[in-house]
């Protein structure tokens, strides 16, 4: 009996331990995937979709009202991406290499590289060379490949969904472009 509470204590650690392990990796990436400028790249994806559809439905003369109620539909869709992001970054990296990427993302060397490249000192481009060095760095420049095309996956799959997702709201109120 003894042991059997032993076991359960155990696998409830076990789950815990996990849970928070996979909580400070989704809040480190998400704060990555902020600073490098990957959430704001979406929000324009998403925009730029919105637009598509909204252009789609023009000769229907369809009031502001109904597109701000579907505009509301970005922080959903944004939180929805920004999932499916961290999902793709811990197929390449640890939690350590995350936070080895937000602490370069956090630096004034960092910030002027994803700001503004061409104004990077020597000793910026020499902390940024440093970084590249590491297995962090590495790691990210071998996964690019892989990383743009899982991204692209992304994306399609993304559009697509908010595409489905407002058509399908519009036809439910009678507007149709089929």
């Amino acid at each position: 009996m003894k042991s059997v509470l032993f076991l359960c204590i155990g696998i409830l650690f076990s789950v815990v331990n996990t849970y928070a392990q996979t909580a400070a990796y989704t809040t480190a990436a998400t704060q990555c995937l902020q600073s490098n400028g990957t959430t704001a790249f979406y929000e324009t994806v998403f925009n730029t979709c919105f637009k598509q559809i909204q252009d789609q439905y023009i000769k229907y003369d369809i009031p502001s009202e109904e597109w701000t109620e579907f505009k509301a539909l970005k922080p959903e869709a944004m939180k929805t991406v920004n999932g499916k992001l961290v999902t793709a970054y811990s197929d390449f990296f640890t939690l350590k290499d995350i936070e080895n990427m937000n602490a370069l993302y956090a630096s004034q060397a960092g910030q002027t590289m994803i700001k503004n490249p061409s104004a990077l000192t020597k000793k910026d481009k020499k902390q940024i060379d440093n970084f590249y060095k590491t297995s962090t760095g590495k790691k990210i420049v071998d996964s690019q490949s892989d990383m743009k095309e899982q991204m692209q996956v992304i994306s399609d799959f993304w559009c697509g969904e908010i595409y489905k997702t407002v058509n399908d709201k519009l036809e439910a109120k009678g507007y149709a472009i089929r």
